[in-house]
Formats: structure tokens, C-alpha cells, sequence
């Protein structure tokens, strides 16, 4: 089937394969089939050179665009070496200028491209000429986009229009499966069942597809505890829901810039960072007002003009063997309450004596059954969370009051009426996270009972509570003391006594104290120097 070019070339096309389509190019032809791209070029003379193999044959599925019909693409998909399915939509940018970007990106997925340059040029070409009528919608961000959740390789809840990724810039998401669900649930969750900060790390990762649904903020958790705790498997269990945990959790060690573009990348997600004292205790204090406040900096274009700010909605799940406030210390700062609430820290010693565990199942120790769990998470992950996926997009429109209530309901058992905001926010988070593993506990996802997610976020709230300090307001708690630590420092020495006669001396007098008759002692604080 001839599918464009001048009535007079027609007849003198050569097929490659009898079931080869082509498209008139150039005073040539590109043929496709089974065999290959080829192209069917002539010389100055006008004689009609042999075949030019340009690569494997993809399939020019649809020509992509967005929601404002800009960032025009084409999505593309074909098999690689092993058969295994590949679809990517590829930004027509990446072909304005000498396609290294494109032809890298194919590569890397399995598609054969010719080493010749001549004929390396000419898949940009086919890539823009080939014609094809579908459309499709292109989004540059995951996670949600209406009622459809678009992770990099499909997405879930497609309706009418297909809705897929697309972004020119070098990404790679570390979002991948091994094993089935079955499996996952017989290794994984068994061995976490009864582990609270495993439970709780594995509900994490399910909240973060809910925190839009739900219309809760980003924020984060933060496990502290000593080097070989088990904080670090817990964040590989989490990662299992996703991916493979060797290369789903990151690092700390990054820029401010760098942790903005790993926040855009798992919006509506679940991001893991792992050795918190990696990274500059200078930029710790950006670092987590960035990831929470789901914005990154405003910049500007080539042209000058502003550049949109990337945007996210995340949870992160953090690890580190200090906390946000003593790293903060160690460059001379300190940590606000509003930093501190952004990255709940919670003690990863869940106080059985064996760190991180409490209880052991059939291994023999707590050391053997962090590695059983870490080899458990290699070979079965990422099943998890499509299924998560498939489940929730299908309820999306019943799940937002099921999950108010749960939070609510969560935040009532576990404080009191009259506590800080601070406090509010935190145990919302929390419950959101409680929330999600009683869904996935509900939709069948985990397999564990119905309350275990629940029991272990009470533990892990509570861990937090103590560490925080209370339920009141942290500035006014930080506030008094201070006053009563400067009382306890210079209460002999820069008060006077108010009944005193003349011969005292202070020296750089705050003030006056007068002594009860009870033997209590009251201070007078000048304005001055309590200001």
C-alpha cells in the first residue's frame, strides 16, 4: 500500500517485503516492514539506488501534543532484540537539531539504528514525514491528569483520548516490576507484618498517589537511628511497591536543583532519599521546605521571559542517622518548627532491642532478616504498586470523603482538642498514610489484616510526638526554654535583689529578683534585655 508520493514513482517502487507499506520521500521512498525501515533513493542520474537499511521497524502510533497544543511529539512503539515491548513519545524538538538525543534514547530501548551517518540522518527525517492520522495527549509530568494516572510506561484509567508521558529532558524513572503480586505479598509483606516502622514505611508508599486525592499537602517522614539500625531496609520495602530498591531510592547528596528535578519526577508518588547527612547542612534547610512546598524555583527562559516553576505533590520517605535539627546544628543554623513539621522525624528504633524490628518471623536474627527482606524486595517488586493503581483510579471518585473520614478519625484517637496547628498538621499526614494501607489492605494489595496499617502509624506517630516535644506550639515551647535556660545561667549573677541595700553590684544587670515567702524566687526582667 502505497500510502504517499507522485502517481508516476509508483510503479517503479521495489518492495523490501510484500507486506511493506511506504511514504515518498526526497524524490525517494521510505519502505517499512517486518525486515526494517529502508530507503529507495535515486542518483543525479536519476537511477534508482539499492535499499538503505535505517533501522528496526517502529510503529508511528500517533502524533502527540498538549493540553494547548503545543510540545508536538510522536509516539512510538516497537520490539526490541528480546521481543520486549517499548513506547516512547518522543518530543519533536529532539530533532531540530542533529538527533544525537533521539537516537540515543532509541538505543537505549532496544531499536537498531544503522551506524552510517547518511542513513542515521534519514530516521529523523522518517520520523517527521511518516504519515499517520491518530492523536494523542501528552502530558511532561506524572501522576495524575484528571481521572487518569500516567506513569512512564502507561496509563492508568485511559478513556477516550490516549494520554501518555512525554518529556525532552534526560530522565529516567526508576519505575520497574519483577516478580508477581503473589510473590511479592508471600516474601515482602510477610516478613514486614508486625514491624511497625515496616508497615508503616510500606503505607507510605501507597499514600502518595492518594495526597492529590485527598487534597493534603507534601511532606515527609524522616527514620533516625544509629548505622545498622534496619532504617535503610525499611526504606528498601517502601521501594518495593514501586521498584527495584537498589535504584528506586536516591540519595540526599544533591543540590537544592537536583532534588527539585528528582521531586518533579515522582509527583503524585512516593520519593525515597536515603542518607540524609550526605547532603550540605547549609542546604538542608532549603531542602526541606523545597520538597514540601511542591514548587521549585522560578527561572528564566533563553529569551529571558519566565520560564514556568516545576510543580509536584509528593510524600518523601527519608533516612539518615541524625536529624534534620542536629544537621541544621552542625552548620550553625537552626531548625524552625516549620521545617521540622515538613520532615516528621521518627525515631527507627521501634524499642523490641532489635532497632528497626519486633519481631523476626522465622529468621534467626535481626541482621538475617534484614537481608532476607532486602532479597525478597529484589526479586519482587514494582507489581505492587500498578495494582495500587488500577484500584484507586477506578474509585477515584468515592475515595476522597472514605479517605476524610479515616484521616479525621485517625486525628481524633490520637490527639488532643487543644493542640497546636503544628501538631494537626503532622497527625494528618499520618492518617493519611494510615488511610492508605487500610485501602490497600481493603482492595487486597497487601494481604496483611485489616488494622496493621493503622497500628503500626499510631506507633510511628507517637515516636514522632516525643521527639517533637508535645502537643502545644514548638515556638512557644522553644520560647520558654530559652527564658528559663537564661534564668538558670545568670539568675545569681545578672539580677539584683530588689530588697537589697546599695553595695550590690551586677555587672550588665537584666534585672531585679524578689524572694517569696514561700522561698520562691521571682525575677523582674527589664524591657531591654528581654527584648
Amino acid at each position: 500500500m502505497v500510502l504517499a508520493g507522485a502517481t508516476a514513482a509508483k510503479a517503479k517502487i521495489k518492495r523490501i517485503s510484500p507486506d511493506s507499506v511506504t511514504c515518498s520521500y526526497g524524490g525517494g521512498t521510505f519502505d517499512v516492514s517486518h525486515r526494517g525501515v529502508f530507503f529507495i533513493g535515486a542518483d543525479k542520474d536519476g537511477n534508482e539506488q539499492p535499499p538503505r537499511w535505517i533501522c528496526s521497524p517502529p510503529s508511528v502510533v500517533a502524533k502527540t501534543r498538549d493540553a494547548k497544543s503545543g510540545e508536538w511529539g510522536r509516539l512510538l512503539e516497537w520490539r526490541d532484540d528480546d521481543n520486549v515491548r517499548h513506547q516512547w513519545a518522543m518530543p519533536l524538538e529532539l530533532l531540530q537539531s542533529d538527533g544525537t538525543d533521539m537516537r540515543r534514547e532509541l538505543a537505549r530501548m532496544g531499536l537498531s539504528i544503522a551506524p552510517s551517518k547518511a542513513q542515521r540522518d534519514l530516521l529523523a527525517s522518517f520520523l517527521q514525514v511518516w504519515p499517520v492520522e491518530n492523536r494523542a495527549r501528552c502530558v511532561e509530568r506524572l501522576g495524575w491528569h484528571g481521572a487518569v494516572y500516567v506513569t512512564p510506561s502507561e496509563s492508568v484509567g485511559q478513556e477516550d483520548e490516549i494520554v501518555v508521558f512525554q518529556n525532552a529532558h534526560a530522565i529516567d524513572p526508576a519505575l520497574s516490576a519483577a516478580g508477581t503480586l503473589d510473590e511479592w505479598r508471600a516474601s515482602v509483606v510477610r516478613l514486614s507484618v508486625g514491624n511497625s516502622r515496616l508497615v508503616f514505611a510500606l503505607s507510605a508508599a501507597f499514600a502518595g498517589p492518594l495526597a492529590d486525592v485527598a487534597g493534603e499537602d507534601s511532606g515527609g517522614f524522616h527514620l533516625r537511628g544509629d548505622s545498622s539500625s534496619g532504617k535503610t531496609t525499611a526504606l528498601k520495602v517502601a521501594a518495593s511497591v514501586w521498584g527495584n530498591p537498589n535504584s528506586y531510592p536516591r540519595l540526599w547528596r544533591a543540590t537544592a536543583n537536583g532534588l527539585e528535578g528528582l521531586a518533579a519526577l515522582h509527583n503524585d508518588g512516593l520519593l525515597i532519599l536515603d542518607e540524609l547527612s550526605q547532603i550540605d547542612p547549609k542546604e538542608a534547610w532549603e531542602a526541606a521546605y523545597l520538597l514540601a512546598n511542591g514548587q521549585g524555583k522560578a527561572r528564566a527562559s533563553r529569551t529571558g521571559a519566565a520560564r514556568q516553576a516545576a510543580r509536584w505533590r509528593l510524600l518523601f520517605l527519608s533516612a539518615g542517622e541524625e536529624s534534620l535539627t542536629a544537621l541544621m546544628a552542625r552548620a550553625g543554623r537552626k531548625a524552625n518548627a516549620g521545617q521540622e513539621i515538613r520532615l516528621a522525624d521518627i525515631d527507627a528504633d521501634a524499642g523490641a532491642g532489635m532497632g528497626t524490628f519486633e519481631v523476626l518471623h522465622d529468621q534467626t536474627s535481626p541482621t538475617a532478616l534484614a537481608l532476607a527482606v532486602k532479597d525478597a524486595a529484589i526479586g519482587n517488586h514494582g507489581t505492587a504498586g500498578i495494582a495500587w493503581l488500577r484500584c484507586i483510579v477506578a474509585d477515584r471518585a468515592t475515595l476522597p470523603d472514605m479517605i476524610a473520614e479515616g484521616i479525621k478519625g485517625f486525628v481524633d484517637d490520637m490527639v488532643l482538642g487543644d493542640a497546636a496547628g503544628q501538631v494537626l498538621r503532622v497527625a494528618r499526614r499520618f492518617g493519611l498514610v494510615a488511610v492508605a494501607g487500610e485501602l490497600a489492605t481493603h482492595y487486597g494489595v497487601t494481604g496483611w489484616a485489616t488494622g496493621e496499617a493503622m497500628t503500626a502509624a499510631r506507633k510511628c506517630f507517637v515516636a514522632w510526638l516525643e521527639s517533637f516535644g508535645g502537643t502545644g506550639n514548638r515556638e512557644e515551647r522553644n520560647i520558654l526554654s530559652q527564658v528559663r535556660a537564661f534564668f538558670e545561667a545568670h539568675g545569681a549573677s545578672r539580677f539584683e535583689d530588689i530588697h537589697a541595700g546599695g553595695d550590690q553590684r551586677i555587672i550588665n544587670r537584666a534585672g531585679f529578683y524578689r524572694t517569696g515567702p514561700n522561698g520562691e524566687r521571682e525575677f523582674l526582667v527589664l524591657p531591654e534585655a528581654f527584648r
